[in-house]
């Protein structure tokens, strides 16, 4: 019951999030950042193996980026923080480091690309394993060790938590 309500809280929070402001400087809560090595590894979900970030959490695509540009600022990423790295990032073991680049951000750092999808975590994901963002509002899905987005709606995100 009182990960259902921190659940329900957080979608509350995302939905203003997400209509808000997008000008506002992404919140860099540490979750995803890093200043000297970054590690990007194989999780185990519901979906099967997926990405996943340095704490463990599914990494996401955003079907509404554009190649090699994150259009997830603001507001936005602070419901879907981005994956930034310093210069000196790294992938685990069962992941092809070739998969992988980085691309600047409008705020100058590096986020960390997967294929074609700049890698994004979930504020709503609570532990390795969760998948709570996906196929939230259509448009955001976890990533698999091959790069490609896991278009499964399995989702119990309000439809709002996709749009920033």
């Amino acid at each position: 019951m009182e990960r259902l309500l921190a659940l329900a809280s957080a979608g509350a929070v995302m939905l203003a999030a997400c209509g808000g402001d997008s000008t506002a400087d992404p919140v860099d809560d540490g979750q995803t950042s890093a200043d000297a090595t970054t590690f990007v590894e194989v999780g185990e979900t519901d979906l099967g193996p997926v990405l996943v970030g340095p704490d463990g959490n599914t990494l996401y695509g955003f079907t509404l980026d554009s190649p090699a540009r994150s259009n997830c600022d603001g507001s936005c990423a602070e419901a879907w923080p981005p994956l930034t790295v310093g210069s000196e990032w790294a992938v685990g073991p069962g992941v092809e480091r070739a998969l992988f680049d980085t691309m600047p951000r409008a705020d100058g750092r590096m986020q960390l690309v997967a294929g074609e999808w700049p890698l994004y975590a979930f504020s709503g994901d609570f532990g390795p394993g969760d998948v709570n963002g996906q196929g939230s509002g259509g448009v955001w899905f976890a990533i698999g060790v091959d790069g490609e987005l896991i278009q499964e709606a399995t989702t119990t995100a309000p439809p709002g938590y996709g749009y920033g």
